[in-house]
């Protein structure tokens, strides 16, 4: 499959001091961006966690309670995927941030922490994208609970309008219940997408138009 055409556009050519030079700026300007990432990954270990109730999730064999999603593992990773009640597919980005978790979940449960996904629509319309998708996680449906709506994953505007949102949340199993220690949304989850990443490293970036980038630079629409 073929990506997008090669762009007339292209950084300007110097010699090998002046990148060395350029580059060495830049490296030194990455370096306190990860110094200042783990000083905030610091403060969100010392973030407090509240308890949180124990849902019984729709599963393809049946009732699933939060607690079970964590099956011999003491962390819990969710994905909250956007997918409504009442629709046919599964949201585009949400579907895109699926296929960019690892291709290997178990390099997850090695280091403890377990991995499911929660949509408010149906079993059954999660079961029938799950197998257009190919994929294999563990999914489960919060229709009949109150979850989507108690933690904001779908929410009411002033025109009574519902609207979903994507993220993460992070549980962890103490004595019995589950609690939520951290959770994630909007461009918060980009954090465990490599893609996104990958594509911000490539002289183009990600070819987006909130993007501050040099004159005559491709950029199309985000939400094209």
């Amino acid at each position: 499959m073929s990506g997008p055409a090669q762009p007339s556009a292209a950084p300007p050519v110097v010699d090998r001091d002046r990148f060395d030079a350029a580059l060495a700026a830049q490296i030194e300007a990455e370096k306190e961006v990860t110094r200042h990432d783990d000083r905030v990954s610091a403060s969100r270990r010392r973030l407090p966690m509240v308890e949180v109730q124990d849902y019984v999730f729709t599963g393809p064999d049946g009732p699933v309670r939060l607690t079970d999603l964590f099956g011999d593992q003491h962390v819990l990773l969710i994905q909250n995927v956007m997918f409504g009640p009442d629709w046919d597919a599964g949201c585009p980005s949400c579907t895109w941030a699926v296929d960019n978790l690892p291709a290997n979940m178990s390099r997850l449960t090695d280091e403890g922490i377990a991995f499911a996904m929660v949509s408010q629509a149906p079993i059954d319309k999660l079961e029938d994208w799950r197998t257009r998708r190919g994929w294999d996680h563990r999914w489960v449906s919060s229709f009949d609970t109150s979850y989507h709506h108690d933690w904001g994953w779908t929410a009411t505007d002033a025109e009574g309008r519902e609207g979903q949102q994507p993220g993460y949340s992070y549980y962890l199993l103490k004595d019995g219940p589950p609690y939520l220690t951290y959770m994630t949304k909007a461009r918060g989850t980009e954090a465990i997408l490599p893609v996104p990443h990958i594509m911000d490293r490539t002289v183009y970036g990600r070819r987006q138009d909130w993007e501050d980038s040099p004159d005559g630079w491709p950029q199309e629409p985000t939400y094209g």
